[in-house]
């Protein structure tokens, strides 16, 4: 990989990147601050028992994708599809994103209404999220920064599109504590259109990432959802998803946040009334339920079963 140019650091940093070494990245998530603040958790704490003061929202791979998807954050003009070249060694990595975080949250110290027992916690964070911009699967060492995460007892998600499934093989040794793919699209015609892929098999390779995916310990697929782009034929959905051997699936709306506010609207923004309608559509199609739901995030969990597991017991 290219090292960032002066021109895309500042516009990282502007937009409340903290850059780690040459392709990594955090950025404190608006739940983080506002479970310091006791204000409320987001989502993945409903779902799953992360709390949000002690997650670290990363990157370490933050231009590198196969895809150009419509709702994605990023500025699609600096796409890199490609592994990343002389990659980062993991432990830097890792102090770098634990660092990085602390010293944001230093503001948060003086701030009266600070939960000072929630702040002294988020000085020792216990998640890291590989979920904030790019596809983590780029990262070549990303097995090897899965096992420092937990040799630290911290838990780890990993997100992709599920486009290099030849790093899922690789980390059926090395198990993220929770695996995520996206599905942007119920069929292969949405799938091109939403997704703008950079190589011709992408929709070929989802497939066999989705059969791998079935390997691991925890398995999550997502759906982010558009209106009037992807939010559509949920037989073709169902279809996806009905033989697929998964603990979780989510449907998410998608953010007009960051470039994504210049291709998507508010408008084409889901409302949770009408991502709970789609969410009871494909189960109507398939044996999953609705076990769980956080409206303020646009988000629902469905399970085939709801289970004691589904909460992580983190020390």
């Amino acid at each position: 990989m290219r090292m960032m140019d002066a021109k895309l650091r500042r516009d990282f940093k502007r937009q409340g990147y903290r850059l780690v070494g040459s392709h990594s990245a955090v950025k404190v998530c608006l739940w983080c601050k506002r479970a310091i603040l006791d204000e409320d958790v987001c989502y993945k704490n409903t779902f799953y028992g992360i709390n949000p003061n002690r997650c670290i929202q990363a990157s370490v791979s933050i231009t590198n994708c196969y895809l150009r998807c419509e709702f994605c954050w990023r500025c699609l003009d600096y796409t890199e599809p490609k592994e990343i070249e002389n990659p980062d060694d993991p432990k830097f990595i890792l102090d770098g994103l634990i660092a990085e975080q602390k010293e944001y949250l230093q503001g948060f110290r003086g701030n009266k209404k600070t939960d000072k027992e929630k702040f002294e916690e988020a000085m020792d964070p216990k998640h890291i999220a590989l979920s904030l911009a790019g596809d983590a699967t780029f990262y070549p060492k990303l097995p090897e920064l899965i096992d420092e995460i937990h040799s630290r007892g911290m838990t780890s998600f990993v997100v992709t599109n599920g486009l290099k499934p030849d790093m899922m093989r690789k980390l059926l040794n090395h198990k993220p504590t929770q695996m995520y793919i996206t599905i942007a699209a119920p069929d292969k015609e949405t799938y091109l259109t939403t997704c703008n892929p950079l190589i011709p098999d992408a929709w070929e390779r989802l497939q066999e990432s989705l059969k791998i995916l079935q390997k691991f310990s925890r398995r999550t697929i997502r759906l982010t959802l558009v209106k009037g782009l992807n939010m559509v034929n949920p037989e073709g959905y169902a279809n996806l998803l009905r033989d697929l051997d998964v603990d979780f699936i989510e449907l998410k709306a998608a953010m007009p946040m960051g470039y994504a506010q210049y291709r998507m609207t508010y408008e084409s923004m889901p409302w949770h009334e009408e991502i709970r309608d789609f969410a009871k559509q494909i189960c109507g199609l398939t044996d999953f339920k609705i076990i769980d739901e956080k409206e303020n995030s646009r988000v629902v969990l469905l399970m085939r079963e709801d289970s004691p597991d589904r909460k992580l017991r983190i020390p």
